[in-house]
């Protein structure tokens, strides 16, 4: 673009107040409109609602239940299920808690909360819970975060699996998770298929939600 032309434009975006210009460095930044509508676009956001919309579809893709966690005062909480057309018996329901540092829900999510916050959890889940986290948690949680979902079978239920990806919201923190689970044998056989699409089915609801991480991909997408 011709400078004369972008000297207009960026004219025009400074008078309406979309665009600011710093006297010092003569460069240009978003203005006080910008920030304005931006906020007012994240305070319509519902991550629950979109994350919900995207679990019939993950159903659909892995023929696997399909589980909304958000985090509560007993650990990570089953707020929807996506049953899928493969009959499936077990004691969870709407409302069932998993262990934050045992399971890979919780696991999911420590991994994308700032530490103090995250070591401040762990602490009650060993005092309150009377959890038991493993040896290598923190190294496991680096894990987590660098490829973007956790796996695990469980210990509460045997011959139950489960692979978990986080909802992240505009400050790269994990607001909820969708969890994949059903029988050790089933979901190891489609294993990494089912990442695959857990994975890019959480990417998208969280750059819905504003967030740049991409998960799967090691950090921050360039945009």
């Amino acid at each position: 673009m011709p400078n004369s032309l972008a000297h207009r434009y960026l004219a025009s975006l400074t008078a309406s107040g979309l665009a600011v210009q710093d006297e010092i460095t003569g460069l240009y930044d978003l203005g006080p409109a910008a920030i304005r509508i931006g906020a007012s676009a994240l305070g319509r956001l519902d991550p629950l609602r979109l994350a919900g919309e995207a679990m019939p579809q993950l159903v659909a893709d892995t023929g696997l239940p399909t589980l909304l966690n958000v985090l509560g005062d007993r650990g990570p909480t089953i707020v929807r299920w996506e049953r899928s057309f493969v009959p499936f018996i077990t004691t969870l329901s709407v409302g069932s808690t998993f262990q934050l540092t045992n399971s890979a829900t919780g696991r999911a999510m420590l991994a994308f909360m700032p530490s103090q916050i995250r070591d401040h959890l762990i602490e009650l889940a060993v005092s309150k819970n009377h959890e038991k986290p493993p040896s290598d948690l923190l190294d496991r949680l680096a894990t987590v975060r660098r490829r973007g979902y956790d796996e695990a079978e469980s210990v509460l239920i045997p011959g139950l699996a489960a692979i978990s990806a986080p909802i992240l919201d505009v400050q790269e923190e994990a607001v909820a998770c969708l969890t994949l689970i059903g029988a050790s044998v089933e979901v190891s056989s489609i294993k990494e298929m089912a990442i695959a699409r857990l994975v890019e089915a959480s990417s998208r609801v969280s750059q819905a939600c504003g967030s740049r991480f991409s998960l799967g991909g090691g950090g921050v997408a360039d945009l």
